[in-house]
């Protein structure tokens, strides 16, 4: 290993085996440094407001309609939690293909065509 010339050796670093003086980089990382600290103070100050939608079958799978979540799994072939969770207005989360038998479903328990604006809750809501 290369041994620095440098009377200094915390200034040296042995980066990709040779020695490098990051004396002339410093004022390099230092600016980058204040660069990143001064963004990360401007994301702070932004207020980040979480809107989460969720899925809600709740208004049309009623005790009424008498589908259980294992008929509603043979149906339409989606996991039971998926299908609990959208049955109680809880489900934030799913891949599209699961949105749309979500809706079919809706459909099928509401007699007519459900849209998607239906379906979806807001958190506050």
């Amino acid at each position: 290993m290369p041994v620095c010339q440098h009377t200094d050796m915390l200034t040296c670093w042995y980066i990709e085996g040779k020695i490098v003086n990051i004396e002339k980089y410093s004022n390099m990382l230092v600016h980058q440094y204040a660069a990143d600290r001064n963004m990360l103070e401007k994301s702070r100050r932004i207020p980040i407001q979480r809107m989460v939608k969720y899925i809600d079958l709740s208004k049309f799978w009623t005790e009424e309609s008498d589908l259980s979540i294992e008929t509603a799994h043979e149906k339409t072939g989606l996991n039971r939690r998926t299908l609990s969770s959208a049955k109680k207005g809880l489900l934030d989360r799913c891949q599209i293909d699961t949105l749309f038998k979500l809706k079919d479903l809706a459909s099928d328990l509401a007699g007519r065509e459900v849209s998607f604006d239906e379906i979806f809750k807001d958190d506050q809501a």
